[in-house]
C-alpha cells in the first residue's frame, strides 16, 4: 500500500491488495479514481464477486462493526480511494439518513452475489443478513432529523415490521417466514422488542425496537453461533412461503391453493411455524376451523364441478338432464362433499340412486375423462345462462 496521503486519500496500483478476507476491518473506502475487484478465495481459487467503479463504497461493514472482512479487495487498475472511518460514516449518517440506506443496498447486493456463488450456504447466512439489515435500518430510523421523523406515523414506536419485511425482501433473497423467525427469536431473548399498536386486529401493526444498538449485532452473532450448534437455524430457515414457491415454479398462488385443496401437492410439503401458527389460531373466532368460506363466483368465472354451488338449482337441473347418468356419475366421483349434495339434491330420488350406484360400481374416473366431463358441465352451464364461451 502506498504511504501517500492527501486529505485521507490512498493510492493503490493494479493488482495491489487493499485488504484480505479474515482481516479485522476498521475503515471503509470510497473510490475516487479507477476500479476495485471484490473477490473471495475458495479451494485456492479466486472467485470474483464484483467490480466497483468511481463513487462506490466498499468495506463498509468493517467500519460499522469492526468485524472480520468477509471477502478480499484489490485494485483492478491504478486507483485512488478515500478512507472512511467509523467517525466519518457516523457523521454522514447524522447529516443524511439516506446514506445508511445506500450502504445497506450495497452490502446486500454483494451478499446476494456471494450467495449465488455458494448457494448451499444461503440459508445459513440468512439469520445474520436479516440482523445486519435490521441494524442498519434501525440506525437510519433513529438518526432522522426531527422534521423528517414527524412525517412518519408513530415514529417513536420504532420501525414497522411490515415495512421492514418489504424492504428486506426487495434486496435480500429470503422468505417472510425467515424474517418472522428471526424477529421472533430476537424478541424471545429480549434483544429487540415487538409491540402491536393500532385500532383492532385488522389494522394493527407490529413495531420493532432494538434495545441496545451498540451491542446488537455482536449479541445477534453470538445467538447465531449457539443456534447453529444446536441446528436450530437450518430446518426453519430452509422454508419458503407460498409466494416464493409460486415464483419458483412460475405459478399463481390461487392455483397452488386449489392444488393443495385437491391433494395434488403432497401433504408432507405443508409446514407451519408452530408458535406463530398457534398464536394466530388463538385469535380466530370459535368456529373458524369448522367451516370454509368460498368466494362467490360469477358464471364467467366457473372452472370445475366444485363451482356448481354458485349455480342456481333450475340451471343445474336443466344441465344435469342433458349430461345423462354416466357423466353425472363421473362428476359425483370427483366432486367434494358440498358439490355432491348439490348434484344429488337436484336429481329425482330414483335417478340420484342410479347415479350413486353408477359411480360406486364403475370406480374413480381417469383424470383425462374427469377433466373432459367437468369442462362439458361448465360449458353447458354457461350456454344455458347465455354466456359466450
Amino acid at each position: 500500500m502506498s504511504t501517500q496521503k492527501v486529505q485521507n486519500i490512498k493510492s493503490f496500483y493494479k493488482d495491489q491488495p487493499i485488504y484480505k478476507e479474515g482481516q479485522k476491518g476498521t475503515v471503509a473506502y470510497m473510490i475516487q479514481k479507477g476500479s476495485v475487484n471484490i473477490f473471495r478465495t475458495a479451494n485456492g481459487k479466486k472467485i470474483m464477486l464484483d467490480r466497483l467503479g468511481r463513487g462506490e463504497i466498499f468495506g463498509e461493514m468493517g467500519a460499522l462493526s469492526s468485524s472480520p472482512r468477509a471477502n478480499s479487495a484489490e485494485a483492478a487498475e491504478y486507483c485512488e480511494l478515500m478512507v472512511l472511518t467509523e467517525q466519518v460514516i457516523q457523521t454522514l449518517l447524522s447529516r443524511c439518513p439516506k446514506t445508511i440506506q445506500h450502504l445497506t443496498k450495497l452490502f446486500i447486493r454483494r451478499l446476494r452475489k456471494a450467495n449465488d456463488v455458494n448457494p448451499q450456504k444461503t440459508h445459513k447466512n440468512s439469520f445474520l443478513s436479516i440482523c445486519r439489515v435490521l441494524e442498519l435500518f434501525y440506525k437510519c430510523h433513529i438518526s432522522m432529523k426531527p422534521g423528517d421523523a414527524k412525517r412518519i406515523p408513530n415514529h417513536k414506536q420504532g420501525i414497522t415490521a411490515s415495512e421492514f419485511s418489504k424492504q428486506v425482501k426487495d434486496i435480500l433473497l429470503v422468505s417472510q417466514l425467515e424474517i418472522d423467525n428471526t424477529l421472533n427469536q430476537l424478541a424471545a431473548l429480549k434483544i429487540i422488542t415487538i409491540d402491536t399498536h393500532g385500532p383492532g386486529k385488522a389494522f394493527a401493526e407490529r413495531y420493532v425496537q432494538v434495545k441496545d444498538l451498540e451491542t446488537f449485532f455482536q449479541v445477534a452473532s453470538n445467538l447465531h453461533k449457539e443456534l447453529s450448534k444446536s441446528s436450530a437455524l437450518e430446518p426453519e430457515l430452509e422454508y419458503i412461503d407460498i409466494h416464493d414457491f409460486a415464483e419458483e415454479v412460475e405459478a399463481q398462488t390461487d392455483v397452488l391453493y386449489k392444488k393443495m385443496a385437491n391433494l395434488e401437492i403432497p401433504e408432507t410439503l405443508f409446514f407451519f411455524h408452530r408458535n406463530s401458527a398457534l398464536s394466530w389460531a388463538e385469535n380466530q373466532e370459535e368456529d373458524f376451523f369448522k367451516r370454509v368460506k368460498r368466494k362467490k363466483k360469477k358464471i364467467t368465472e366457473l372452472e370445475d364441478v366444485n363451482d356448481i354451488i354458485f349455480v342456481d338449482n333450475s340451471t343445474c337441473k336443466e344441465v344435469f338432464a342433458k349430461l345423462g347418468y354416466y357423466k353425472l356419475g363421473v362428476l359425483l366421483s370427483i366432486a367434494d362433499e358440498e358439490s355432491k349434495k348439490k348434484i344429488l339434491g337436484n336429481l329425482a330420488k330414483k335417478i340420484a340412486k342410479i347415479v350413486q350406484d353408477e359411480a360406486e360400481t364403475r370406480g374413480p374416473a381417469s383424470p383425462a375423462e374427469a377433466e373432459d366431463v367437468s369442462d362439458e358441465l361448465i360449458e353447458l352451464i354457461k350456454a344455458t345462462k347465455g354466456v359466450s364461451i
